[in-house]
């Protein structure tokens, strides 16, 4: 294989080489604390928390048509003619006035609906659930998506680190190389290369770096930081444990009862069966119960005797005293039977029958996709562990072979090529190990996040 091709393979890898912990001279951010971060300032989680509070308040409205009510209510006005009032007393209730006012308190509440407004209201119940549900959901998928920026983040450091000293690796060669030119020993054209191959390594860690300021954009906009985010507390990868439990199906199957993403499309499922059980309710007659109490006035009244009198003046009335304000009251009950609405509730069962069907279909369909999450990420992991030991072993013999072809160099048994490409296979190795490294961190991670055990505390 050509050094170029070597080299171009190299910079394309997301993961690099690992070596001592870079020291740093600002407050750096460790994992645990970007994870604490996001799930105190995350835009996401906010917003998922609101969608809470605004469902709490739709239990709250349903929940008080179950509940009394009272209204409080007052009218006056004035008119040409005197008006009787109370209207439909006997007579020696009636009071007569131009100026009139009345006050009134309405108490009403749900006698009985066939349990309507009770269905409706342990549909919003159980949507509030299921939104408590996913906020919790939410925050393991925070977790993950921190801890997944951050270690992409760390692999371009990796990769950075390895180019660096990659490169002042090939610096010294170069130093070597030009004194065995001076003795004869080497041609120029191969300080000419190593020199070529420095060039690109340069060109290429800009390139990375731009990778890296993304990822840490990213991460910043995750967690909801403001600003250039810290510097990151560098740790070296390694390999990660094994999972305890080994059986893919029995992963499966625990992820079925502990995904809460699931449980919250049950609890979405069960609240279109109660709404549309409610919808039905519509054509059963409603019962509620009233009770009012009420006052009426005005201004300077006369008594119905008072105004026979002034109808028939011969006739010898008393002169009573009528006093202004006149009190009564009702209680009763109120039935209420829907004959034609022209379709508006055959349409509204017909919409809310449509819906259960679409929160049963999203449940299956989330149930499907918790199984094949699982055995996907479960896959991944194995993939990764794999990875991590064959990498291993290359990097031990890449190594090798490096040191061979140096020791050839130096005794002019081999040409630079050979040597450039030994130096070029061992970064290789090591950045593919580094990468396979990750990769089983975040893959550990994915499969704890697609059984719904991920915690804050998972995060390596």
């Amino acid at each position: 294989m050509k050094v170029s091709t070597v080299l171009i393979l190299l910079i394309i890898l997301t993961a690099g080489s690992l070596f001592a912990q870079q020291p740093s001279a600002q407050t750096e951010l460790t994992l645990q604390q970007a994870v604490t971060y996001a799930l105190d300032h995350s835009p996401d989680l906010k917003t998922a928390i609101a969608e809470t509070s605004k469902r709490q308040g739709n239990v709250t409205t349903a929940r008080s048509a179950l509940l009394p009510e009272l209204d409080v209510a007052g009218d006056f006005g004035r008119s040409r003619l005197e008006h009787g009032y109370p209207g439909g007393t006997p007579p020696s209730l009636l009071r007569f006035a131009q100026t009139t006012y009345s006050a009134t308190a309405d108490l009403h509440m749900l006698a009985w609906d066939f349990q309507k407004t009770s269905l409706e209201l342990s549909a919003t119940r159980q949507r509030l659930t299921a939104s408590q549900v996913l906020v919790d959901r939410k925050k393991q998928e925070l977790i993950f998506q921190v801890a997944q920026l951050y270690l992409q983040a760390l692999t371009y450091q990796d990769l950075l680190h390895a180019s660096d000293l990659t490169r002042k690796s090939l610096r010294s060669l170069l130093d070597r190389t030009n004194e065995l030119v001076k003795a004869g020993r080497a041609v120029p054209v191969d300080a000419f290369k190593i020199q070529t191959q420095i060039a690109e390594i340069d060109s290429n860690s800009a390139t990375l770096e731009a990778g890296r300021q993304a990822t840490l954009s990213s991460l910043a906009a995750v967690i909801g930081y403001e600003g250039q985010l810290p510097p990151l507390a560098y740790s070296p990868a390694k390999e990660v444990t094994a999972p305890a439990t080994a059986d893919p199906k029995q992963l499966v199957q625990d992820a079925l009862t502990q995904r809460l993403d699931l449980k919250a499309a049950t609890f979405d499922t069960k609240s279109a069966a109660e709404l549309e059980r409610a919808a039905r309710r519509t054509y059963w007659p409603r019962i509620d119960f009233r009770a009012s109490a009420i006052q009426y006035g005005g201004d300077n009244p006369v008594g119905f005797p008072t105004l026979i009198g002034r109808l028939l003046p011969g006739l010898p009335v008393p002169n009573f005293t009528t006093s202004s304000g006149v009190n009564d009251w009702m209680v009763g009950l109120h039935i209420g039977v829907p004959l034609f609405d022209s379709g508006r509730r055959s349409g509204q069962i017909k919409a809310a029958a449509a819906q259960t069907e679409q929160a049963r279909m999203a449940e299956q369909k989330a149930s499907l996709n918790v199984a094949r999450e699982v055995q996907t990420s479960y896959a991944e992991l194995q993939s990764a562990q794999k990875r991590v030991k064959a990498m291993q072993e290359a990097v031990v013999q890449a190594q090798e072979i490096l040191k061979n072809e140096q020791a050839k160099y130096e005794v002019g048994r081999t040409v630079i090529n050979f040597v450039l490409e030994a130096e070029a296979g061992v970064l290789n190795s090591q950045s593919l190990l580094s990468q396979a490294q990750r990769s089983e961190s975040v893959a550990t991670l994915a499969l704890e996040l697609s059984t719904g055990s991920i915690k804050p505390d998972s995060v390596p």
